[in-house]
């Protein structure tokens, strides 16, 4: 990457960041569909990974006193086993093809939130969450940022929005541990990337910094709003490079 795709990084990583440390999910999608703009979604998607586990796990520590384990505990059991599957079928979707999917998947997560409400209509745990973390380990390595899809999930089993920006921040220090897992088995070449990751950890915990301070005084639904039209921007970007 060149300094100024490295600079465009940085500035997207701290600002992702601090929308997800405030709103609790979604940045790390407008942060993929950025990186995708430079490699491609197998390269993207474990960069991104890597990025995002320092991002989620900044973000862990700080509200670690809100996190609901009754809820993480059905989760996480799936979610290493399921990403290989997941890779599997990642591994033969086409450059351009991986693209789309992550563009539809962006449109669905931010236009129809309620398409995984079901997964969890209740405060009520148990099986429900394993399913969301098989459903999860499925996507994750071709969509890459599913958590603006499973976030409503997380959120309608929680008691407040402080102990669901906490739990869903373990959930996905788990999801991107398993991808690196995954990615690092099948041969990545890391060190290659490496300038990509070392600028993307430094955005997103300076912007975690930033966006816990804020989290109990910014109107999260202007925030929304902002989110949902980057993202719109970003997917239909990408596909429209798919269909032309």
């Amino acid at each position: 990457m060149s300094e100024v795709e490295l600079l465009i990084l940085l500035l997207v990583a701290v600002a992702t960041s601090a929308i997800t440390a405030v709103v609790g999910a979604g940045g790390g999608l407008i942060l993929l569909i950025v990186i995708l703009q430079f490699v491609d979604p197998l390269v993207a998607v474990p960069v991104h990974a890597v990025i995002q586990l320092f991002a989620n796990s900044t973000r862990a520590v700080t509200l670690r006193g809100e996190a609901d384990w009754e809820v993480l505990r059905p989760y996480l059991a799936p979610v290493l086993p399921v990403t290989v599957a997941g890779y599997l079928l990642a591994d033969g979707v086409p450059e351009d093809g991986g693209r789309a999917v992550i563009g539809v998947f962006a449109l669905v997560a931010v236009w129809w939130p309620a398409a995984t409400n079901w997964l969890a209509p209740s405060p009520g745990r148990g099986h429900r969450f394993a399913l969301v973390g098989a459903l999860n380990g499925l996507l994750q390595p071709t969509i890459g940022a599913t958590g603006p899809l499973l976030s409503p999930a997380f959120k309608a089993a929680t008691r407040d929005h402080p102990a669901f920006v906490a739990t869903f921040a373990f959930a996905q220090v788990f999801n991107h541990s398993a991808k690196i897992v995954v990615f690092g088995l099948a041969g990545l070449a890391w060190s290659e990337h490496s300038g990509m990751m070392i600028v993307g950890i430094i955005g997103v915990v300076v912007g975690t910094r930033i966006g816990s301070q804020w989290m109990r005084r910014v109107d999260a639904r202007l925030l929304d709003g902002l989110f949902a039209a980057a993202v719109t921007a970003g997917a239909l970007r990408l596909l429209l490079g798919w269909v032309l």
